[in-house]
């Protein structure tokens, strides 16, 4: 889904440039970012999108990515292709953008989301905004240890909260929240009764792939500290309430850095704990250029 975290961060370093007055409200839409991620149990994502400004008040954007989720279990890996398309307008003041994904490998997994995401600028030094998702998906597979096909369903969707404050010219806090509801099914059951976990290959979660998995509720908490011109530090916390029961913690640091000609690179370590208390390590390598 569209993770609320991303848009605040994106909206920090939005709300810290400063705008002419005759400077469009979507001058800042025209950029291209690449990101690559992969933790200690094989998993890794890759994704690629660009935004481009519309008029003087709107903007689309395109992504397209696949990731790869490593069943800890069985040993076996599901790759996934993802596209997405998506839009919004901007005014001074406020912007509200929506971005719908579609997620697949084969017949084996289907995902499709669609986020929405409204943002308010009070004064120069707060922003507040509102998330909604919604998510279609379902899972073929087998029950373990044999061959009995089983197919499972999730849909459901989601509300949230998010906000940015500049606490000085350097400093500056993020926190966003989301609840969702899901509904499930099962079409064939075991002796145990119905399969615990959705997706069906849950052993690896972590903040790699965490988007695969059906979360009850997040919360993040991040700070970013601009050094100077050329580097900005960005440390996270974050928790999720996975469906099928367990947590998923993680914390992680990035850095910001300016690299001239338009670009800005972003490496960044993180470690994760999913829901049996297990620990894996996890990198992260970002890049953007705007033009």
């Amino acid at each position: 889904m569209h993770k609320p975290i991303l848009f605040a961060t994106l909206l920090l370093f939005a709300g810290a440039a400063v705008y002419a007055e005759e400077a469009a409200p979507n001058a800042d839409k025209r950029s291209l970012n690449l990101a690559v991620q992969r933790d200690g149990q094989r998993n890794q994502s890759t994704a690629a999108a660009v935004s481009l400004p519309v008029g003087r008040q709107a903007w689309v954007q395109l992504g397209a990515g696949q990731s790869r989720t490593r069943d800890a279990a069985s040993g076996n890996s599901y790759r996934l292709g993802q596209v997405s398309v998506g839009g919004g307008v901007a005014g001074q003041a406020w912007q509200a953008g929506l971005v719908a994904s579609h997620k697949r490998d084969g017949d084996a997994l289907r995902q499709t989301d669609v986020a929405a995401a409204a943002d308010w600028r009070p004064s120069n030094s707060v922003i507040v905004g509102v998330d909604a998702t919604r998510r279609q998906a379902r899972q073929r597979g087998s029950l373990p240890g044999s061959a009995t096909p089983v197919e499972q369903r999730v849909k459901g969707h989601g509300v949230g909260l998010h906000g940015t404050v500049a606490v000085t010219q350097r400093l500056s806090v993020y926190g966003a929240t989301m609840r969702n509801h899901y509904t499930t099914s099962t079409q064939q059951q075991s002796s145990g009764g119905l399969l615990a976990g959705l997706p069906l290959l849950q052993g690896g979660v972590s903040a790699v792939n965490r988007d695969e998995a059906a979360l009850d509720r997040s919360h993040q908490l991040g700070a970013t500290y601009r050094v100077n011109d050329r580097v900005a530090l960005n440390g996270e916390l974050q928790q999720d309430r996975l469906h099928e029961g367990g947590n998923l913690r993680s914390v992680q640091m990035k850095a910001a850095i300016t690299a001239g000609a338009g670009w800005t690179v972003t490496p960044g370590l993180g470690r994760s704990h999913g829901p049996q208390g297990e620990g894996v390590n996890y990198g992260m390598l970002g890049a953007s250029y705007s033009w």
